[in-house]
């Protein structure tokens, strides 16, 4: 049976390393997933690397290009409006969560907004969407009615776009057209207007 590596002979080996070593085990661990600079470091710091050669390793791997925080959050923000659609406030939190800068999660939501201005929702309407507006008719384009009433089935597609972090009005907007646009026998002869006020 092969035996376990002792993880504080590991870090103890960490803490005596030179810059050089520093910066292979950081460009090694660009085998997996992409990192921000922030991840990257605190990931070496919490293998026990020294911090200042942290700091000259992943200095040194931005400026080569091969640490670019800013095409990261391109990246993941175009990933997530092709699969998973989630509004500016969810995308903010996790750009945050992944250690992108916030000047920069700021910057690369405000172009996708600025990119979809002028965008028309369908062919031969011109009423432009907002990126975040054609995240959330997407996401809730894929929420299963359960044909029943009317009210709770746009109180149900409202909340669902609420947990992916569209505002308030927006989500229930589009839940009350995405259910008045589900067909025949779901909704009732009386209008919907009353139904969740935007904030």
């Amino acid at each position: 049976m092969r035996r376990r590596k002792d993880p504080a002979l590991i870090k103890e080996r960490h803490a005596t390393a030179d810059v050089a070593a520093v910066l292979e085990a950081a460009a090694r661990s660009f085998s997996g997933a992409p990192r921000t600079k922030r991840a990257l470091a605190e990931r070496l710091i919490k293998a026990g690397y020294p911090e200042e050669h942290v700091i000259t390793a992943t200095d040194r791997l931005e400026a080569i290009g091969i640490i670019d925080d800013e095409r990261l959050a391109r990246s993941l923000v175009e990933s997530r409006d092709r699969s998973r659609q989630r509004g500016d406030r969810a995308l903010a939190q996790e750009l945050r969560r992944r250690g992108v800068p916030e000047e920069i999660a700021l910057r690369v939501l405000a172009e996708r907004s600025d990119e979809a201005a002028g965008d028309p929702l369908g062919e031969g309407e011109g009423t432009p969407l907002s990126a975040e507006e054609r995240a959330a008719y997407a996401a809730a384009a894929r929420v299963r009615l359960r044909g029943g009433d009317a009210r709770a089935e746009v109180q149900r597609v409202a909340q669902a776009l609420a947990r992916r972090g569209f505002p308030s009005g927006l989500s229930w907007r589009i839940a009350r057209e995405r259910v008045a646009g589900a067909g025949e026998g779901i909704i009732p002869p009386q209008p919907l207007e009353g139904l969740g006020e935007a904030d």
